[in-house]
């Protein structure tokens, strides 16, 4: 066997906070799109399990794909073990959900390859505790999301069809610590509702709460918000930060940004290209 699946980076369309809850955990109101940014992972036999990356430090029983496997395999009772390696390309704390994506991809694999052939919704009931973005990317539509991010629907309304551009100003944000700043901070929470509820256009597109927070903990991210803002009105930061999308009308303004921005030293990773409504694994059949 030898098997290589994309885990793609996701971005918030928008990120609003109804509330935090009595475990610490929040409430959200947030959509979810994916993009052309992705890491890989790499599949083969072993007797055992075993997860190493192309970033050493997050090789070994610490990265979120051995535990989220290892405690598959022990509800599952499976005897096979799996070699997984992420060749990482997405940034660090950036917002965009790397891990959280390869914990998802490295899920959808195993449990097909341990022929554990469970359904979706069964998936996203096991791997929601792990981390709030993993149901996303198993939902593998774009989404709208109440909950701490579980609770998913399908995504009504068209999604932007600008070219995208990613950026990271080279230095990561603890998610932790912004909703710290955040809950810390006199805001006013968006109000509550049920799934039915959700917004249903894009009035909000690019909205999110924890932006303030986040800039006011890294100077970076208002930098280079403030940059890109400048040439399109579509400017915003993803999840907790610390990377940023912008919308551009096509390649060249985009293309323009970024050069800009790395000129600049307002970004040290960049990505052109568009937004999707569906999770690359899910138009593939894995193992072919």
């Amino acid at each position: 066997m030898n098997i290589t699946l994309p885990a793609p980076a996701k971005i918030n369309l928008h990120l609003h906070i109804n509330g935090r809850r009595s475990d610490g955990m929040h409430e959200l109101d947030t959509g979810f799109a994916f993009t052309q940014a992705y890491d890989e992972l790499h599949f083969t036999d072993s007797d055992t399990l075993q997860v190493t990356c192309s970033l050493p430090h997050l090789s070994g029983e610490k990265n979120l794909v051995f535990q989220l496997l290892k405690a598959f395999k022990t509800k599952h009772h499976i005897e096979q073990g799996l070699a997984i390696h992420i060749n990482k390309k997405l940034p660090e704390q950036s917002g965009l959900g790397g891990g959280s994506s390869d914990a998802a991809t490295a899920l959808l694999a195993a449990n097909h390859i341990w022929s554990t052939n469970i359904s979706i919704e069964e998936m996203i009931e096991f791997a929601a505790p792990f981390g709030a973005d993993i149901p996303c990317f198993l939902y593998g539509r774009a989404s709208l999301a109440r909950g701490i991010g579980e609770k998913l629907v399908d995504n009504p309304a068209p999604l932007p069809e600008q070219i995208l551009l990613l950026a990271w100003p080279g230095s990561g944000l603890s998610t932790a610590d912004v909703f710290r700043h955040f809950d810390n901070t006199d805001h006013a929470l968006t109000p509550s509702g049920g799934v039915d509820t959700m917004r249903r256009d894009s009035a909000c597109l690019g909205s999110n709460d924890l932006e303030a927070s986040a800039c006011r903990l890294s100077p970076d991210v208002r930098r280079l918000l403030d940059c890109m803002r400048q040439q399109t009105k579509f400017a915003w930061m993803s999840g907790s930060g610390s990377a940023c999308a912008a919308l551009f009308d096509d390649e060249k303004q985009a293309n323009a940004m970024a050069e800009k921005l790395k000129h600049q030293n307002l970004a040290t990773w960049v990505h052109i290209g568009k937004i999707i409504a569906i999770h690359p694994v899910q138009k593939k059949k894995i193992g072919t």
